[in-house]
């Protein structure tokens, strides 16, 4: 049995979506956001400390990788990996106040007067691709800096349309414009020259 998507469902399919996690508290869209952001920093932890190829030289112990020593490799390992999953913690915390300032900055434009626990729900759900797929930027797969970005752009509209319920035209302007200063800032991660 097929099932065919219409172009209504397309259309509202990411405005329910949207609408629905309007009705969710704040604390759960940053669960979510910490949970992506631990997620992605284990797995950076774990890729960087798995392709160097001695992972403790860069430490200053001498002698400690070519003594063979097992247990001490692991312990170092595990430790660069709490201390990658807190850095990537504390770097996910900037970086979604960062977002959610520029953001809340652009929204003074167009006047707004809500709370700015809606603008961090949008930021929460605008960073939250850039960080699950900053794999695909590192490794340098052909235009995956401008598809996040425009997934960017495209995921902060929507949040600023449903989440601040503005008009689209309002909200059109405060996703790019907060899109030009993250690509401006993340330039040369997204590809522009």
């Amino acid at each position: 049995m097929s099932r065919e998507i219409s172009p209504e469902t397309i259309i509202t399919g990411p405005r329910r979506v949207f609408q629905h996690l309007n009705e969710k508290p704040l604390r759960d869209d940053l669960i979510f956001y910490f949970a992506i952001v631990a997620a992605a920093s284990i797995f950076w932890t774990a890729a960087s400390i798995l392709t160097e190829p001695h992972p403790v030289d860069g430490l200053g112990i001498e002698g400690l990788h070519q003594a063979g020593s097992v247990l001490s490799t692991i312990f170092v390992g595990v430790f660069l990996g709490f201390v990658g999953v807190f850095l990537g913690l504390a770097n996910g915390a900037v970086a979604l106040l960062a977002v959610s300032l520029v953001e809340h900055f652009f929204l003074l434009f167009v006047d707004v007067h809500r709370e700015f626990e809606k603008t961090m729900k949008s930021a929460v759900y605008a960073l939250s691709p850039l960080i699950l797929f900053s794999w695909a930027v590192l490794l340098e797969i052909p235009f995956a800096g401008l598809l996040l970005l425009a997934w960017f752009c495209l995921s902060t509209y929507l949040g600023v349309w449903i989440f601040h319920e503005k008009s689209k035209d309002r909200a059109v302007f405060v996703a790019l414009a907060t899109g030009v200063v993250l690509a401006y800032y993340l330039h040369r991660a997204v590809g522009i020259v």
